[in-house]
């Protein structure tokens, strides 16, 4: 993966529009997770969208939680409490959807 790979995560509302989007350069070096320990982190991918509903909410919380755990930079900490703060945005959102995508737009 290149240095400089990264997700923007996009918060969507049913009918398709956008309500929230955030980026940070180079997340998707801690924000692709092993799959064994993380179940929607472990499925992220650098070649397709990934989209996450509002019933999915609960356990990428909790996974983003775990991660901020392990992570000692700062400013990735803080980036994944923003996208804990846009998760809990979807779940309270009916027929929201979470987008984490490689491509620019």
């Amino acid at each position: 993966m290149e240095s400089n790979d990264m997700f923007k995560i996009i918060l969507e509302s049913v009918e398709g529009k956008r309500l929230g989007q955030i980026s940070e350069e180079n997340n998707a070096e801690y924000l692709q997770q092993d799959e064994n320990e993380f179940e929607l982190l472990g499925d992220l991918s650098t070649c397709s969208y990934d989209v996450f509903s509002a019933k999915d909410m609960d356990c990428l919380i909790i996974e983003l939680m775990n991660l901020q755990k392990i992570r000692l930079d700062s400013k990735e900490i803080k980036h994944l409490e923003d996208i804990i703060n846009l998760a809990r945005e979807c779940k309270k959102t009916e027929g929201s959807r979470m987008i984490f995508t490689p491509f620019d737009e």
